[in-house]
């Protein structure tokens, strides 16, 4: 079941003023994404999803409440709202709990500064990082906690900038899958930084009006970020047997797109201190 309202407006990403989205300098495949949805969408219904996408459209916009409602306290947040917001961020919430009992008053005032609008998002997303100093595993945890503070608190803004929509490093990421051929090639260019992925995003607001759908692009495009992600996450870790270990039973093909957006539990599940950093 689609998404469908009555026409509106192409969402627009005009709260942040400096910002402006660069086109996308790689060739998105349309064919692609209406495959990725569909598989989306059957998945769902498999799942006795009766509501289809609503249902989880309602979940994202629930756990955007919960964001905006903590980042809205700016300078008075403290750790029990860090420790809400991880528990609904999968990639820290085993790295969270004993981070904060070691270093809680930097995490606290980062967080902090990450929600204040003095700087560009890009150098404030990069300054959070940062406080993992060189420790590279709790820096990519602190990346995507960070990419989801800032998406969630106001989703129609800035959109998710986690690791598994796409890393330059590795070249690898959800929008790499929606390239036709892109197992053969050697550079995809697409640059790093909020002004390319709200470029991007634009693509794919423009590509689903045209499929009819008018209401909450934001998070309609979430959705189908994190299935193309855990298609080629699923694909690369079947053969290796670790997809089950990680993400959970092969036999629910929505787990895996569950626990990466975080809604997974209504609650979050942030471990508690005795769980490794790593």
């Amino acid at each position: 079941m689609r998404w469908f309202k009555k026409p509106a407006e192409v969402v627009k990403d005009e709260a942040v003023p400096d910002l402006t989205p660069v086109p996308p300098r790689v060739t998105f495949d349309r064919d692609i994404l209406a495959t990725k949805l569909n598989t989306l969408q059957e998945n769902i219904a498999d799942a006795g999803g009766v509501q289809g996408l609503q249902t989880f459209i309602e979940a994202l916009q629930s756990k955007h409440e919960v964001f905006a409602g903590v980042v809205a306290r700016g300078d008075e947040i403290d750790d029990t709202d860090v420790r809400t917001l991880g528990g609904l961020v999968f990639s820290v919430r085993r790295k969270l709990g004993p981070l904060l009992a070691e270093r809680q008053g930097a995490v606290v005032e980062g967080v902090r500064s990450l929600v204040r609008p003095d700087f560009h998002p890009d150098e404030r997303l990069q300054s959070f990082a940062d406080l993992a100093g060189d420790d590279r595993k709790l820096r990519r945890g602190l990346w995507d906690f960070g990419s989801e503070i800032l998406h969630f608190a106001d989703p129609e803004a800035l959109p998710l900038a986690n690791r598994w929509v796409w890393d330059s490093g590795t070249t690898a990421g959800a929008m790499r899958e929606f390239i036709r051929g892109n197992d053969t090639l050697r550079e995809i260019p697409i640059d790093d930084g909020y002004a390319a992925l709200l470029g991007m995003r634009q693509w794919f607001y423009e590509a689903l009006h045209d499929m009819g759908f008018y209401r909450d692009l934001h998070f309609v495009t979430d959705l189908l970020w994190v299935q193309a992600y855990s298609d080629y996450a699923k694909s690369l870790s079947m053969s290796l047997g670790l997809i089950d270990a990680q993400f959970g039973a092969r036999e629910d093909p929505l787990e895996l797109v569950v626990k990466l957006l975080g809604i997974d539990s209504p609650e979050g599940r942030l471990k508690g201190e005795q769980a490794s950093l790593h």
